[in-house]
This record gives C-alpha cells, sequence and structure tokens, in this order.
C-alpha cells in the first residue's frame, strides 16, 4: 500500500509548484515515484488473479505509473507538475485506446475504477457504436445487482459531462442514448486516502477494479 509522505509530498507540491522547490525536494519526490511503483506492482499482480489477459502479459509496473511533469504545451497557467498520479492497467498502457483498469492517487481525491475515460474523435464514436449496437449486453452489465451495489453512480464519463443532444451518427430513439452522450465511458468510486495506505483497504480497492472488468470486457470486444 501507499505510504503517507507520499501524499503528504503531492499536497505540499500542488502548494509549491515551481520548478525550482521541486529540484529541492528531488529526493522526496524520487520516494514518492518509488512508493507509486511499487503500489502499481501490487494493483498489477491483483489484476492479474482475476483478468487472464493481463496475466499473460502483465505490464511493467513502471509503464502503468503517470508522469508528473506536465506537458506545458496543453497546460498553459498551470504548474510544471501535476499534483497526482493514475496507474494504468491494460493491454495498451497508459497512451493506448483500449479500455483499462485506474486507480487514481490524489490527496482527497482518489478513486478506483476502469473503462474508456477520454476517447476522441474516432475512437469515441467507435466505443458509442458498441453501446449502441450491443446495447442489451451492456444494459444487462451496468444494471446488475452487483454492478449498481459498487457503483451506484453508473456509467460516467472523465469529464461529467454529457451532450445535450444526441450525436448525428445515431437516431434521436436509440435505445442508448442516455450513454451515448457520453464522451467517455467508466466506472469510478471515490475512496478516503486512507483505503490506498492501510492493508484493509486493499480488498475493496480490487473489489471495485473487479467489478469494472465487465465493462472492460464489453469496450474491448471487436
Amino acid at each position: 500500500m501507499l505510504q503517507q509522505d507520499s501524499f503528504d509530498f503531492l499536497a505540499r507540491l500542488k502548494n509549491n509548484n515551481s520548478t525550482q522547490w521541486a529540484h529541492d525536494q528531488q529526493d522526496e519526490m524520487n520516494r514518492t515515484k518509488n512508493d507509486v511503483t511499487e503500489f502499481a506492482a501490487c494493483i498489477v499482480a491483483e489484476v492479474s488473479k482475476f483478468d487472464e489477459a493481463i496475466a499473460k502479459k502483465p505490464p511493467k509496473p513502471e509503464t502503468c505509473v503517470t508522469r508528473l511533469n506536465r506537458d506545458l504545451r496543453f497546460g498553459k497557467g498551470k504548474g510544471p507538475y501535476k499534483t497526482d498520479f493514475y496507474i494504468v492497467v491494460g493491454l495498451q498502457g497508459i497512451q493506448g485506446l483500449a479500455a483499462s483498469y485506474a486507480v487514481h492517487i490524489e490527496p482527497g481525491n482518489c478513486f478506483v475504477g476502469g473503462g474508456a475515460p477520454n476517447p476522441k474523435g474516432p475512437d469515441l464514436l467507435n466505443y458509442r457504436r458498441k453501446v449502441s449496437h450491443g446495447f442489451k449486453d451492456f444494459e444487462r452489465i451496468v444494471t446488475s445487482h452487483s454492478f449498481v451495489e459498487l457503483f451506484p453512480n453508473g456509467i460516467q464519463s472523465q469529464s461529467g459531462k454529457s451532450l445535450k443532444r444526441g450525436p448525428l451518427q445515431f437516431e434521436h430513439d436509440d435505445p442508448a442514448m442516455e450513454y451515448l452522450k457520453k464522451d467517455g465511458f467508466i466506472t469510478r468510486e471515490f475512496l478516503p486516502d486512507v483505503r490506498l495506505t492501510k492493508s484493509s483497504g486493499l480488498k475493496e480497492i480490487v473489489d471495485l477494479l473487479k467489478g469494472s472488468k465487465p465493462l472492460i470486457d464489453f469496450l474491448n470486444r471487436a
């Protein structure tokens, strides 16, 4: 599990987001990155127990963790560092298009889930077509008792936004329209930070990841 020191570092980074401060705290930054990478190894091992595809080709933990360095081309007006980590476990890695499992690490804003969080253009259209064409299977997954119990907020998008009108590529009375208006398809359950630092929280994390598998499998179908 994560060390509380890692959360403390991220909180301080948020309040001191500068290159000079980070340089002065380089040792602590490296310890935090190593701590998150060790936690990623634990997550990969747990996912491998219930996902055969991941078990056959488990990703290296270090490739599952997002970087703290911000690409300032796309983050104008923000500090040079992100103040959170994602652990992403999937068949195509962090930058891949496949639906994946995810753990978000940020003080006061941790969550666990999986799916396709932020597809763009043709990839978003492809996922929407999967949901529309396979809606009976999709609906069976997201309305099942076990799914609703784990994810009472249902299917979400990373942005939390939905179109006011349905996408033009679909009939207005498409049975899946409620979901087609979303710009992503994920499960997301928020957890207190302590769930990620105490060994007693691992079962809840694994349950949420395992509960996301039917959605991930559906979205990754050809």
